[in-house]
């Protein structure tokens, strides 16, 4: 499996885990020239009336005789790319200058015999810094 397939498995992975969990999927694999978001998602309204807010979520996907942990790659510069990708992306789809969003990662390590994946999901991984 190269890299392409084991992030679009990972990508496909993480959506299902979110829709289990109550998410609507926004957007996938939002582009623009300075860098992506995975997965864009919001709480379903009709379970979770007075969350509204977006879920920016970075996916990474390891095979499991990989040494380390896949969210482990998501370093402070990942992390300050994907809040301004998320700015961006708020601005650009109309949201109030202080709409709540938060940046989420999930890992996911995956065996590649048995084609079975272990799931990680951290919440809200960046904080605000004054």
């Amino acid at each position: 499996m190269n890299s392409k397939e084991l992030g679009s498995l990972g990508e496909r992975i993480a959506c299902e885990y979110l829709v289990k969990k109550g998410f609507d999927i926004l957007e996938k694999n939002y582009r623009i020239n300075f860098g992506e978001i995975d997965i864009i998602a919001k709480k379903q309204w009709k379970l979770f009336k007075n969350d509204q807010t977006v879920h920016f979520v970075e996916v990474k996907a390891l095979i499991s005789n990989d040494k380390s942990f896949p969210e482990d790659r998501v370093d402070f510069k990942k992390q300050r790319k994907l809040k301004q990708l998320a700015q961006i992306w708020l601005q650009k789809n109309k949201f109030k200058e202080n709409h709540p969003y938060q940046i989420d990662v999930i890992g996911i390590l995956i065996d590649q015999k048995s084609r079975k994946a272990k799931l990680h999901y951290f919440q809200n991984v960046v904080e605000e810094k004054n």
